[in-house]
């Protein structure tokens, strides 16, 4: 069995927490809060068999395998440290921490120790994101020449957690605010379709003068090895999307995240006057079965928009269960890690 424990009993630790009691040769030893009551009810609710407010106590009581970091970034650095030190692989919600110097120093100190450190690049792993790196990878596309990604999410709406004005949430305090703390999903996209990045320009916007957020609009163009790419992040495009974009010199594929599709329009051996005329029905007919999947998984439950997480971290239990290869090196996140710092930097802005 392995024994895996977390750290962090707060919204997105109950997705990790449903996808390990599912997870079979996994015993949930400890789950650790701040908190008593978001501890134990935690722990009733997925039957670990200890729950802690201290997480030394914890770690020396419990010895754990592995033990998953959910709580703010501000306190990443400290807790997978403390659990590197104690013998454990570490799975990090993201951004893995504040500064690139502390996840440098993270890398070193797993490697030492022979360890594994994961940081939560959940969209990588949601099916038509596989599907997509797998066409890439196969030359389907041909050669990639340019990588968008969007991200609009309205933060700025009065349910949001980010801008309660009565409670600060912690991706506040992150460099750039609550931008930041989605510049993982965008880095890590970028970077597995692009390639280490070579240069970066970026424009950062507050466009609700009389909201929380420092920022609420990100823009970014990058030079990859292997393309070119461009970044967005947008409060107020509306509605909310997720959309990978990926251009080849064959063909053209988008991955809709939210809407959990991939669609492709490519060169076909018609008329190319018809080219177009076809790519549209494929992509009707792609679009009609999608939406019907979707409304399915809105009625069937399960990980829903977290698929990608559940995946990823069946991947990162199989490898340390069979001793083989993580889903991304720590080399990929040193890279992506890189990404962020640059996006984050005043002298790339535009």
């Amino acid at each position: 069995m392995i024994q895996s424990a977390v750290i962090g009993a707060g919204q997105v630790a109950q997705q990790h927490l449903a996808c390990l009691s599912g997870l079979p040769g996994v015993q949930l030893v400890g789950v650790c809060d701040l908190s008593r009551a978001l501890a134990e009810s935690a722990a009733e609710r997925y039957r670990a068999k200890a729950w802690f407010t201290d997480h030394a106590r914890m770690l020396a009581e419990t010895h754990p395998d592995i033990v998953h970091v959910t709580t703010p970034a501000a306190s990443h650095f400290r807790l997978a440290q403390d659990c590197l030190n104690a013998g454990a692989h570490v799975f990090l919600e993201k951004p893995a921490t504040e500064r690139l110097e502390e996840f440098e120093t993270l890398k070193t100190l797993a490697e030492a120790k022979g360890k594994l450190l994961i940081e939560d690049y959940n969209y990588l792993f949601n099916e038509p994101i596989r599907r997509l790196l797998d066409l890439v990878q196969k030359g389907v596309l041909g050669d990639i020449v340019h990588v968008e990604a969007h991200l609009c999410l309205n933060v700025l709406e009065k349910d949001s957690p980010f801008a309660d004005t009565n409670v600060r949430h912690p991706a506040l305090n992150l460099t750039g605010g609550v931008i930041t703390d989605f510049l993982p999903h965008l880095a890590s996209l970028a970077y597995f379709f692009c390639g280490p990045v070579q240069s970066v320009r970026t424009l950062w916007k507050k466009r609700s003068p009389s909201s929380v957020l420092p920022y609420d609009e990100f823009r970014a163009i990058l030079r990859g090895c292997h393309a070119t790419g461009s970044l967005l992040f947008s409060a107020h495009a509306q509605p909310d999307t997720f959309q990978l974009t990926v251009f080849g010199s064959r063909a053209r594929a988008t991955v809709d995240i939210y809407e959990n599709r991939l669609t492709c329009a490519t060169l076909r051996a018609v008329p190319k006057p018809l080219i177009p005329f076809y790519n549209a029905l494929e992509t009707a007919k792609v679009m009609r079965r999608s939406a019907w999947k979707l409304l399915w998984r809105k009625l069937s439950g399960g990980p829903g928009s977290y698929e990608g997480m559940w995946a990823l971290i069946r991947n990162v239990y199989k490898s340390i269960e069979e001793t083989g290869a993580p889903p991304f090196s720590h080399k990929d996140m040193l890279e992506v890690n890189r990404l962020v710092d640059e996006l984050k930097k005043d002298e790339n802005r535009l």
